[in-house]
């Protein structure tokens, strides 16, 4: 299973699927890591673009504003869900994240999901 002391601290897992019965013998784990930083930094930008609203409507500016605010806000979820490493993960047998797969989600139909407990 996962070991969060082997995880590198920039990085969050956020998923994990483990190969259900019907898998094929000698599937890895596979696990869904985000960058931190960028995460943080990309929801900072998309409040902004809420605030942006906010304020256009208190001071009832033109629509067009809205569509400004918009633009930021898919902007700052763009870049939360970018980064290099953030993306799919084989999970190595002593419970750090092994192989990267990359940013697609691969076939997950044979696996069974699970949320990652919070750590204590």
């Amino acid at each position: 299973m996962l070991d969060r002391t082997k995880v590198p601290a920039d990085l969050w897992v956020q998923r994990l699927w483990v190969p259900d019965s019907g898998s094929a013998p000698g599937q890895r784990p596979i696990v869904l890591a985000t960058d931190k930083r960028r995460l943080l930094m990309g929801g900072g930008i998309m409040v902004l673009g809420f605030a942006v609203v906010i304020g256009a409507r208190a001071i009832h500016a033109p629509a067009v504003l809205a569509l400004l605010a918009l633009v930021i806000e898919v902007v700052g979820g763009l870049y939360a869900a970018g980064g290099q490493r953030s993306g799919f993960y084989e999970l190595a047998a002593d419970g750090s994240l092994g192989g990267y797969l990359g940013r697609k989600k691969p076939d997950l139909s044979t696996m069974r999901g699970t949320k990652i407990a919070k750590p204590s």
